[in-house]
């Protein structure tokens, strides 16, 4: 009996008690146990969005904008509160050639973080490629102002102020971030071609030489200096610079060297009167590049001055077989038979010349010289005055002029 009793005291509390623990289940977690797994599903997402990130960037940097745009989509599903992901959703968007999806995303990123230099530069762009240079201006620059390390976007903002006309306003930009990218090719070869859209070559090339110092590989940088320097009227300079930057070329690349760079050799040879020099450069020229028509000009000047005939004549015939409409062809053989005393031809030649190009103070006074040495003093006179109108600074024209009537000697 006693026996019986206690086995039945035992399996009622061992009832109790299973019911107690089924009644402690059914209430659910604990408010401590809730928020530790909402952390725990959010640093799952969170982990899981910048798996999702990384992998989008490395399909987009490959090119690959479909899984790209799928994984940032996933990315952003996690956590939709980071500008980094609607950035690059932009980004893609934008490669995409979809440019309202791309600009309410890179909204959506510089929302988040004001600021986010990146998503306003960006912004800049989609701007730009709506023509909306004062937008896009004023992106470029909030971006610079947030980060001044960045040289794309100083360089935007100044590119934008040059389609804009702002030239001054671009100029003072530059000038004011060239203390921190003093030693930076780009910033220096566009204030450089700032200097150029002004006619200013003399500021130009010292642009332009500090550029091609800092970026030697640059041929293009190597052609704007060495434009500036021509029209800057340095013409030494302009010579040993073309011979410097052909030389970095041939040791660098051992390749071809630009043809532009023989010409302004050649050119700043004969400036400085090394018309022999000046015309074995042209006819290096024009040897690699039969087609070249102004080295071939330029050789015809060159030979003429150095007292070669023949390679004159040649190059005048082959002038003309390239453009028979312009007038250096006709005016250089018109030299040559005049230096051979064959007036009657060289004035046919010089008609001709005119004829290309009646405003050619060049033209003009080599017909009225020739005209004059004909015979045909009235129509001589007449020529050489619309010489004079043509360009009253051009000194031939004075003395030609001045030798029909010396009262005129004076004349400004």
């Amino acid at each position: 009996m006693y026996i019986r009793m206690r086995s039945t005291r035992t399996f009622t509390f061992a009832l109790c008690s299973l019911s107690a623990l089924i009644a402690l289940g059914c209430q659910g977690p604990t408010k401590h146990g809730a928020i530790a797994r909402q952390e725990a599903n959010s640093r799952f997402d969170k982990t899981a969005s910048v798996v999702s990130f990384d992998q989008s960037r490395q399909a987009f940097e490959s090119g690959d904008l479909v899984n790209a745009k799928k994984h940032i989509a996933e990315a952003i599903k996690r956590s939709d509160k980071i500008a980094q992901y609607w950035a690059l959703l932009g980004r893609i968007e934008l490669e995409s050639r979809r440019l309202e999806e791309a600009r309410a995303a890179l909204e959506k990123a510089v929302t988040i973080d004001p600021n986010f230099a990146e998503g306003f530069y960006f912004l800049g762009v989609v701007m730009e490629r709506w023509s909306q240079n004062e937008k896009a201006l004023t992106n470029y620059t909030k971006a610079s102002e947030l980060d001044g390390s960045k040289l794309s976007y100083v360089l935007a903002a100044a590119e934008t102020m040059v389609a804009m006309q702002h030239i001054d306003e671009a100029r003072e930009f530059l000038l004011s971030k060239l203390a921190y990218f003093e030693h930076n090719a780009a910033l220096n070869e566009l204030l450089g071609d700032l200097s150029a859209m002004e006619d200013d070559d003399k500021s130009a090339w010292r642009y332009y030489e500090v550029a091609s110092l800092i970026d030697a590989d640059a041929p293009m940088i190597g052609e704007k200096l060495l434009h500036s320097l021509y029209g800057a009227q340095e013409w030494q300079r302009c010579l040993d610079q073309s011979r410097r930057l052909a030389r970095a070329i041939k040791d660098k690349f051992n390749g071809v060297v630009p043809e532009a760079f023989g010409m302004y050799e050649g050119r700043s040879l004969s400036m400085l009167g090394r018309f022999t020099e000046a015309r074995g450069i042209f006819a290096s020229v024009v040897h690699r590049n039969p087609e070249n028509l102004e080295g071939w000009i330029d050789l015809g000047q060159a030979a003429w001055n150095a007292g070669d005939d023949v390679r004159t004549e040649a190059a005048s015939q082959r002038v003309m077989a390239l453009a028979e409409g312009r007038f250096e062809g006709y005016w250089l053989r018109g030299l040559v038979a005049e230096k051979r005393g064959e007036t009657a031809a060289a004035v046919g030649w010089f008609r001709k010349a005119v004829a290309c190009a009646p405003e050619s103070a060049t033209a003009l006074v080599s017909l009225g010289v020739a005209l004059r040495r004909s015979g045909a003093d009235v129509e001589s006179a007449a020529v050489l005055a619309a010489a004079m109108k043509a360009d009253p600074t051009f000194a031939p024209a004075k003395r030609a002029f001045t030798a029909i009537d010396p009262s005129l000697s004076n004349t400004d």
